[in-house]
């Protein structure tokens, strides 16, 4: 007879006292503990073009761009790959970017949708390196836009934040 074991959930406490492995990025949502590996050469890339558009492009502005950097929130701890924050004193950002890649899939096209809106997230683009879109979803407005590899990509929350696509995939094509 095979029985279900009993689900426990693992506290914010219990998840900051785990032992983690450097090469690892964890999370923990709803008390579930989530782990990926380090990313991939590709995702990378993404990320390095996508931080160096983010820099130069918000440089005369109040907000700043940082990568991989733990976001708690209600009990949860979130690793975001980019974020953007436009106010030195806040928690958390009005955007966050996350680059898919196969671990991590479903939980950014599912439940992080979800979970970065309850947190006030003004936008949350979403990078799919497979199919080269980027989509983003805009929370005060309540829509998702999905935009290809020849179009140029702009922020509502930050309309100074003007990104052609084919920029953050440079190199990976």
């Amino acid at each position: 007879m095979n029985a279900a074991k009993p689900f426990n959930p693992v506290t914010l406490e219990e998840f900051e006292q785990m032992e983690k492995t450097h090469h690892v990025n964890y999370e923990l949502i709803d008390g579930v503990v989530l782990m990926a590996p380090s990313p991939s050469r590709e995702h990378q890339k993404i990320a390095s073009n996508l931080h160096f558009s983010l820099r130069t492009q918000l440089k005369e502005t109040r907000c700043d761009s940082l990568y991989e950097m733990d976001i708690k929130f209600n009990g949860n701890v979130y690793k975001p790959d980019m974020m953007v924050f436009c106010d030195e004193t806040a928690e958390l950002p009005e955007i966050i970017f996350e680059i898919l890649s196969p671990s991590t899939r479903h939980t950014d096209l599912r439940i992080k949708v979800v979970k970065y809106e309850e947190m006030g997230v003004k936008e949350y683009w979403i990078i799919d390196p497979k199919v080269k879109v980027i989509t983003i979803h805009d929370f005060v407005n309540d829509t998702a836009e999905t935009y290809g590899i020849e179009d140029t990509v702009v922020s509502m929350a930050q309309p100074e934040l003007s990104i052609p696509a084919a920029v953050i995939f440079e190199k990976v094509l």
